[in-house]
């Protein structure tokens, strides 16, 4: 458990980083083309990059 939030840590700090030296939509296509569901990142991040919730809303979250 320590790993993966050591983790998924580092990738929210490299997406911060990457993010004033591109375009966010760079970034979203990024985490879309590896698959990454908006929940599991911190809902800044997945803001930020403009991430769009329709995994979360298709499973009747919000």
């Amino acid at each position: 458990m320590e790993q993966f939030l050591r983790r998924l840590t580092r990738l929210e700090a490299g997406i911060l980083d990457v993010l004033p030296l591109t375009r966010a939509e760079n970034v979203r296509r990024i985490a879309e083309d590896a698959d990454l569901p908006y929940k599991s990142l911190p809902e800044d991040v997945a803001e930020a990059i403009d991430l769009q919730r329709t995994r979360c809303a298709a499973e009747g979250q919000s």
